[in-house]
């Protein structure tokens, strides 16, 4: 009898995985039809898409079918036999669901160039309506994929669940391929230290479980600042800087403002205070300007200029997209744990101090410039944090103007570049002279790449691909982005017709400009720290002569370097005591890294970090050379430092952030 009892129960089970199985394989099934078109769509735009990456992908599609695979399994363990077709239609729909996920999370890995993470979980519904509707783009390449899509993942489960008749004992053998695999290969994603590049990577995962893992790990991570010893981690931090008297372990970054003036020199200044000009440029990367540029340079007017002026080639942002570039620029702070603007989330921003405060103080009026949304990341909450006079974003420009082209559903990021500068001077002209800084944040070299008179731009692109002699194994990599080539070209041209104008105003001679990306331009296998790389060109009438610095340099030292301008040469009064991440930008003629700059990635974590000739990715370790340029390296005793001084700085970044240690107000009018 219990014999006969367990050959039922067998019977039983063997009778329920019908179902199971066969959406198993047709999950499997699609999942290698996305990989294909991947694949093939990489392959179109980047040309270097890698076969064997693909393939041996194709075992991580199979793990995570298996696991699917068996929670169905027991689910229909527990469904009554009357409710077997219901659940059938249901599940086949879930698969359906599914496979629209993954193939979104495909294209959104072939518009980034990184698949999508926890970063899902940063932004607020508003913002990711705006980013979402900003890069939707309807073609008939995108059609044909989704209707590919949708057929294929209504019709596979289809025909095998309806066509393929086969026995119980033979349909439950056919399970048995995914048991074997998620016995012998139980990690859904490789490990990416095993990686030198990211695109390796990246090309094999398989992008739904990549994603789940992430979330998973995200919501179970790490420990609270509370579980560590603050002024044990702070005094080793503190250590790195010697040079720094510190006021308080318990407010780390705390340091007595020691700053030089390191390029006052170079200026034959007036007898007033200058005005100060930030333009930062929206995806101005070393890739594609300024001498050296692995993709040649497509900026002549900025490069003009350069020679010029005082060039960073080697400068560094914080962070791997815009949120960044402002509490970094302007204030030289700590990054927070979606970057410091967004900390207005939890409650009122901690205690800081910034460069417009400071200037405010010595009777400077401050003026943001840009053509967007600016509540977006929570700017215009920044801004009036620190106390920016005049904001102008989209709601200010009128008819005159026209918008970015937008896409058929009508978005549009907002003004190009050169009605931001023109509707800027107009501005300019109505309000207190000075002395003043201004602030520009560009957009026209953002998706979808669609330049104020294309023609004659996309003209200008190919003119210029003659210039600077691209090999004819290589134009084809152009072209296919002649888009965003045309739209550089364009957004420089824009720089220089700015400049023509501000030449004409009273101020300009007695005016520095500070030229900067935000982020780089993902259009092709970047490295890690390409990431981060753009150039920085402080330019001025008042310039005695041009200087090219190799050293490295970060947004987090701009502010440092003006305050320390103005205090030795304008008896501007700057606080005793700063928060500065950063410091005075570093004018050594020799390529040379002295900083310790942390990187805060897209989804949010601080994980990467360069110091001295090393960089940290995600625990892998790298060299460094004089052009930026990295290389795998062994040394597990630099690895385990550099781990070591990441992990102090994430927890002093969490701490001062929810503290409210960044900044000790002892009396915020004993300046030195």
């Amino acid at each position: 009898m219990k014999q006969e009892g367990f050959l039922n129960a067998i019977n039983k089970i063997k009778s329920k995985t019908d179902i199971p199985v066969k959406l198993t394989w047709s999950l499997f099934f699609i999942f290698v039809l996305v990989r294909i078109i991947e694949y093939l769509s990489f392959s179109s735009q980047y040309s270097s898409g890698n076969f064997s990456d693909y393939f041996t992908g194709i075992r991580y599609d199979f793990l995570f079918a298996g696991i699917i695979g068996i929670m169905l399994m027991l689910l229909f363990q527990f469904i009554p036999r009357r409710l077997y077709k219901i659940s059938t239609i249901i599940l086949v729909f879930m698969i359906f669901a599914l496979a629209l996920v993954h193939w979104s999370l495909s294209e959104y890995y072939l518009t980034t160039l990184i698949p999508l993470d926890q970063s899902l979980l940063i932004y607020p519904l508003s913002d990711i309506y705006y980013i979402a509707t900003s890069s939707a783009n309807i073609s008939f390449n995108q059609i044909f994929k989704i209707l590919l899509i949708v057929s294929a993942s209504l019709g596979i489960p289809f025909i095998l669940i309806k066509k393929l008749k086969i026995s119980p004992g033979i349909n439950l053998l056919a399970f048995l391929p995914f048991l074997m695999f998620l016995i012998f290969f139980n990690n859904i994603t490789p490990d990416i230290k095993n990686y030198d590049q990211n695109k390796n990577f990246y090309q094999q995962i398989n992008k739904t479980s990549y994603l789940v893992k992430q979330l998973i790990k995200n919501y179970s991570s790490g420990k609270h600042y509370s579980d560590y010893d603050i002024p044990v981690i702070a005094e080793d931090f503190q250590s790195l800087r010697s040079d720094f008297k510190y006021l308080d372990p318990m407010f780390p970054f705390m340091r007595e403002n020691t700053d030089k003036d390191v390029i006052g020199e170079y200026f034959s200044f007036k007898e007033y205070s200058p005005n100060f000009v930030f333009i930062i440029v929206e995806s101005l990367s070393r890739d594609f300007s300024g001498p050296g540029a692995k993709m040649g340079s497509f900026t002549p007017f900025l490069d003009s200029l350069s020679e010029r002026s005082l060039y960073w080639k080697n400068f560094m942002v914080t962070s791997e997209r815009t949120f960044n570039v402002l509490p970094s620029a302007l204030a030289s702070l700590p990054y927070g744990e979606k970057g410091f603007m967004d900390l207005i989330e939890k409650g009122p921003y901690p205690d800081f101090i910034s460069l417009n405060e400071i200037l405010s103080q010595a009777g400077y009026y401050n003026n943001f410039f840009y053509g967007g949304w600016s509540s977006f990341d929570k700017m215009k909450i920044f801004f009036n944090e620190i106390g920016v006079d005049f904001i102008l974003d989209d709601k200010g420009f009128g008819s005159k103007y026209d918008k970015i082209t937008s896409r058929e559903d009508g978005f549009t990021w907002g003004y190009p570049d050169h009605a931001v500068y023109q509707r800027s001077l107009e501005i300019l002209d109505s309000l207190p002279h000075n002395p003043r800084l201004d602030i520009y944040l560009t957009l026209s070299m953002h998706d979808p790449f669609f330049p104020p008179s294309p023609k004659r731009w996309e003209q200008a692109f190919y003119k210029h691909l003659q210039k600077i002699d691209v090999p004819k194994n290589k134009t084809a990599f152009y072209k296919d982005r002649k888009d965003q080539f045309s739209t550089i070209l364009y957004s420089d041209n824009a720089i220089r017709e700015f400049f023509n104008e501000y030449k004409k105003r009273a101020g300009f001679e007695n005016t520095i400009f500070f030229i900067f990306g935000d982020h780089h331009m993902p259009m092709h296998d970047y490295t890690p720290i390409e990431k981060y790389h753009v150039p920085l060109i402080v330019y001025s009438p008042m310039l005695k002569k041009s200087k090219t610095f190799p050293a490295v340099s970060s947004t987090a030292d701009i502010t440092p370097t003006i305050l320390s301008l103005m205090n030795e040469n304008f008896d501007i009064s700057t606080p005793q005591w700063v928060h500065w991440v950063g410091c005075p930008l570093d004018t050594n003629l020799k390529y040379q890294n002295k900083k310790l700059i942390p990187f805060m990635r897209v989804n949010r974590n601080i994980d990467e970090l360069l110091w001295k000739n090393y960089f940290l990715s995600e625990g892998r370790l790298f060299k460094v050379d004089q052009q930026m340029n990295i290389t795998s390296y062994i040394n597990e005793e630099v690895t385990s430092k550099m781990k070591k001084k990441l992990k102090y700085f994430n927890i002093l970044n969490e701490y001062v952030c929810y503290s409210n240690t960044i900044y000790k107000p002892l009396n915020t009018k004993k300046y030195r």
